[in-house]
């Protein structure tokens, strides 16, 4: 079933027009001739020890000035599993993403961590209008990686991420200033507007899926943000598979199986790029390289 959510109010066009990108936030290992890290350690957490994170609802974790509810699905193992962070879009829940996108099922199929924050009820959900320094939401991803390789020790080469709308646009955020930690991203219809670009620390591998021309709220396109994207991205060096599948500001059917084979096949500085040949077969007709 493909799904559409109504997102967007009419003054977030004037927010975007006075919005900026700020500095990115510290990398922790230098790059290697690949674009990956020679030396990979988790972020530290900027609240003291970590709480324990477990299967469900995570109620209350601290982070910077505030906290955040977090639904967290665990695989049966989840010792040095890679990562997944899913966003929400606005209006939504977390419970309500992983429930649409069957990310429960992709957990203990695949053998993936998905952590999926509630936002901290800012106006757009996520802070991806704001700058990047002492953004909380960067805060958020740092200190939940944190946690999680200090209880799970995860796969620091795999860590991702996916979102829909204002998850999109913030895991388009993520892309640009959380680089030196994230493999690859997966943002569904997210995209961003020129002025808000930023370069990533360093190239990375991204999907980008959108609903065509139709994918609307008001006067905001998702498909002019998503274009831009991926060409800014390109012009940077970052591979780009571009999803165009027309049905409008959807999650079209089949996103979680596309969306996690294109992620799990590019840990963190894989060479040679597997899709430089062509897409997988089992890839919609719909996407492509461009």
């Amino acid at each position: 079933m493909t799904l559409s959510f109504a997102l967007w109010t009419a003054p977030w066009m004037g927010l975007l027009a006075c919005g900026g990108g700020g500095a990115t936030t510290d990398d922790t290992g230098s790059a290697g001739a690949d674009g990956g890290a020679v030396a990979r350690t988790a972020p530290t957490y900027s609240d003291g020890t970590c709480p324990a994170l477990v299967d469900g609802v995570n109620a209350d974790f601290p982070t910077g000035d505030t906290s955040y509810k977090v639904k967290i699905v665990l695989p049966p193992d989840p010792q040095g599993a890679p990562v997944l962070f899913a966003w929400h879009w606005l209006g939504g829940t977390a419970n309500e993403l992983v429930r649409t996108m069957d990310l429960d099922q992709l957990a203990a199929d695949q053998g993936v961590i998905v952590v999926a924050p509630s936002s901290d009820g800012s106006p757009y959900e996520w802070h991806f209008l704001d700058d990047a320094q002492d953004n909380p939401d960067l805060l958020l991803f740092e200190d939940l990686l944190s946690c999680l390789s200090g209880q799970y020790d995860v796969d620091l080469d795999r860590i991702t991420s996916l979102g829909m709308s204002a998850g999109g646009l913030m895991t388009t955020y993520l892309s640009l200033h959380e680089a030196q930690w994230l493999a690859a991203t997966a943002p569904f219809s997210g995209g961003v507007l020129p002025d808000l670009y930023t370069t990533p620390a360093r190239p990375l591998p991204v999907l980008i899926t959108w609903g065509g021309t139709s994918d609307l709220y008001g006067t905001l396109s998702f498909d002019d943000l998503s274009r831009e994207l991926s060409t800014d991205l390109r012009a940077d060096g970052s591979f780009v598979v571009e999803c165009e599948h027309n049905g409008g500001h959807t999650i079209p059917n089949g996103a979680t199986a596309y969306a996690w084979e294109f992620l799990a096949a590019h840990p963190m500085g894989v060479s040679p790029e597997p899709y430089a040949g062509g897409l997988p077969s089992d890839f919609p007709d719909w996407c492509r390289l461009p």
